[in-house]
């Protein structure tokens, strides 16, 4: 059959042309703004060199994989697919440098804007709103880009395959079907080699920065003797940024191929009605939740003062998803009203506007939980904060405790709403409950880049001896967005659950099962492989960011045995820093797109689709909870120590021998929660999103290809 949606597509191509000429604007108006000195002006554009060429030779890297598994996926699966493949590579590759772009030209001018309010003396309310607007002007960008190329991939890649017959090929493969798939899974590459190879760098730097500068020589943060520095400020960016955004993108990449995939699994061509109005609903949520995070960006960037920046945030939050939740209610109504919905559609029409609602709640949930355990203002630092006092041990320890406990409420938000969402819509709500989560994702991304934005402000301030107060306005939008970095961690790492739980629901139905019986020998076996993966994959980006972020400390202490350097006198050997940072990210970040992928293969075609249900179930069932204990385990850390650098810990002031213990046992503490938080857990869910999606285009091959007759 034909899948007629040119008006959803030419809707689509129309928002994304106008958001394009917005974004386009915005990035005219930060371009226009002054630099500062030349100081920060220099300082800001090795930066950017910095960064643009890790990113460039990381995409080198990128594209020889990808031209490989392509010829692969055209000639083994089907040849639209390669072609699929190639079109989601490239469109990440287009959000990650623009986002990367835009950011690297706003940190000095965040920092001016900053330094200018000091200079007028200006109320620190003022200065923070303006520094936050310039922030955010820029930081949208980051977000929109993103799901505007992730639409705009995923209407291509639908348009020219809407005349494809749902029939399978000799494979046993929809070509529709393998060529969502195969867009996605080209999200799903860049994403995971950004993540390893981009946090890889940025943590061994940051690591070794800390751990020598400030524990051993007592320096302040960003301070310029610190060789390591410069090698953070980069990796603020092509991690924070760059990898951010690929992560985030695919996550939402995902969620509506599941849901068109789900689609054709259930109503194919025995309901062509519902098949149509099935597919149309993710596309047109999807566009209404980009609009609504614009809209709720473009707010949050025209504040007049602002003593805490992260109500601009959270208003911004709260519009995106109001502004979905009204857009699904009346997408739902003109879209399924007409047509005669499945028997499980319990509630007719509004079933999809129920299920969209419990992923915004379910969305909106986690991110205040994440919010609730890593605040810098919350309970949880406080806490953290005051047993530093008592040593590094205590203070790391209580973080992690603190990140175990968070796992249970965001896990059961997720299954409660997971589950809810299944009951009122069958497996397509569940899909539907899923994009929810990430239908306004712009909003996330944009806030998301608030947090490295504001940290490279602050570097610069630091480096280029800026007026105090100045740092203090930027240390303040910083800790905002730490705050919404474990809000955007949160959202990507609890979205890949109701993703692939669904992705196994439908996974079970393509290579022709019903369901997964645990107590059967094939099926336990891949749950206690994809159990022992998830441990490997963990352990070993731990050990790859620790082995190059001790490199990097001896780095650090032999140019500190330069006394020149220690006095100010002679500029550190930055360079040597940065390659190190860049030869250990690009030297490991093959191995993890190696193992999910390897994995999949060989479990799927060796042991058979029920075992690789299995797998893929073990997998999300420990990997989850665990990306969740080492986000949230990071993050409070990381605040913690800010609270001795904003003197917000009772008692205790910098000129105290006390304070000076106490903070480098925070320190400690948070070089522990770096590979935890910024490695480890914003990588899990992109592992075992490549397995569930390749699974998903592979499933009737496993079927009929099995190698092991057992």
């Amino acid at each position: 059959m034909v899948i007629d949606l040119h008006g959803v597509y030419y809707v689509t191509f129309g928002v994304i042309m106008v958001l394009g000429l917005y974004m386009m604007s915005q990035y005219i108006g930060v371009k226009r703004l002054s630099e500062g000195t030349k100081a920060m002006s220099e300082l800001a554009a090795s930066i950017r060199s910095g960064s643009m060429v890790f990113t460039k030779g990381t995409f080198r890297v990128i594209l020889i994989v990808a031209a490989v598994l392509a010829a692969i996926i055209s000639f083994a699966i089907e040849l639209g697919a390669g072609a699929a493949f190639l079109l989601g590579l490239t469109m990440t590759t287009i959000s990650v440098i623009v986002g990367m772009s835009v950011a690297t030209y706003a940190n000095v001018r965040a920092c001016a804007t900053a330094k200018k309010g000091v200079e007028d003396n200006l109320k620190d309310s003022q200065i923070c709103a303006r520094t936050v607007n310039v922030t955010i002007k820029a930081s949208q960008i980051c977000g929109i880009i993103v799901q505007s190329t992730s639409l705009l991939g995923l209407t291509i890649t639908t348009m020219l395959s809407q005349d494809s017959p749902l029939i399978p090929n000799a494979h046993g493969i929809i070509p529709l079907v393998a060529r969502l798939t195969a867009y996605s899974i080209g999200w799903s590459i860049v994403a995971m080699f950004c993540r390893v190879a981009g946090g890889i760098f940025t943590k061994a730097a940051d690591i070794g920065a800390d751990l020598i500068g400030k524990v051993f020589m007592h320096f302040a943060e960003d301070d310029p003797r610190n060789p390591a520095v410069k090698a953070d400020f980069v990796g603020d960016n092509v991690n924070d940024v760059a990898a951010n955004q690929a992560d985030l993108g695919e996550s939402f990449t995902a969620t509506p191929v599941t849901t068109i995939i789900t689609a054709i699994t259930l109503y194919g061509n025995d309901n062509p009605a519902m098949l149509v109005a099935a597919i149309s609903y993710p596309f047109m949520l999807a566009l209404s939740g980009l609009i609504s995070a614009a809209i709720g960006l473009f707010y949050a960037s025209h504040a007049k003062e602002s003593d805490k920046p992260e109500k601009q945030i959270n208003a911004s939050m709260y519009i995106a998803a109001a502004g979905t939740l009204i857009a699904s209610l009346a997408i739902s109504y003109f879209v399924f009203r007409k047509i005669g919905t499945p028997a499980d559609f319990r509630f007719g029409w509004l079933s999809t506007f129920l299920s969209t609602l419990c992923g915004v709640i379910s969305g909106v949930s986690v991110g205040l939980i994440a919010e609730h355990f890593t605040s810098l203002e919350g309970k949880w630092a406080v806490s953290v904060s005051e047993m530093a006092k008592r040593g590094s041990a205590l203070c790391a320890s209580q973080s992690q405790a603190a990140g175990w406990i968070s796992c249970l409420p965001e896990m059961l938000v997720v299954g409660i709403f997971s589950y809810a969402s299944s009951i009122i819509a069958g497996p397509y709500g569940r899909s539907v409950m899923a994009l929810g989560m990430l239908a306004f994702v712009a909003q996330a991304i944009g806030v998301d880049a608030f947090g490295p934005i504001s940290d490279n402000a602050g570097g610069i301030a630091e480096s280029c001896h800026l007026d105090p107060r100045v740092r203090v306005i930027t240390d303040k939008n910083d800790s905002a967005g730490n705050m919404t970095a474990a809000i955007g961690k949160g959202f990507a790492i609890s979205s890949a659950f109701a993703v692939v739980v669904s992705q196994t629901q439908t996974y079970v139905r393509a290579y022709g099962g019903d369901s997964l019986n645990f107590m059967d020998d094939k099926v336990s076996i891949g749950l206690t492989i994809g159990v022992g993966l998830c441990a490997l994959f963990c352990g070993l980006l731990a050990l790859y960011t620790l082995i190059a972020a001790d490199e990097m400390a001896a780095e650090c202490r032999r140019q500190f045995k330069d006394p020149d350097v220690v006095s100010g006198k002679k500029l550190p050997d930055s360079n040597k820093c940065i390659n190190i940072a860049r030869v250990n990210g690009m030297k490991k970040m093959i191995w993890p797109v190696s193992i999910a992928v390897g994995s999949t293969l060989a479990v799927g075609f060796g042991l058979g689709p029920e075992s690789m249900g299995g797998m893929l179930v073990g997998a999300t069932y420990i990997g989850v909870p665990l990306a969740i204990f080492f986000s949230n385990a990071g993050g409070l850390a990381d605040n913690a120590k800010k609270r001795f650098e904003a003197n917000l810990v009772a008692g205790l002031t910098k000129d105290m021998p006390e304070y000076i213990s106490a903070h480098d046992a925070a320190v400690v503490g948070d070089t522990m929660g770096d590979w935890m938080k910024d490695v480890v857990a914003v990588s899990i869910d992109i592992f075992i999103k490549i397995m569930g999606t390749l699974a998903l285009m592979l499933a009737p091959m496993f079927a009929q290809y099995q190698l092991l007759p057992f």
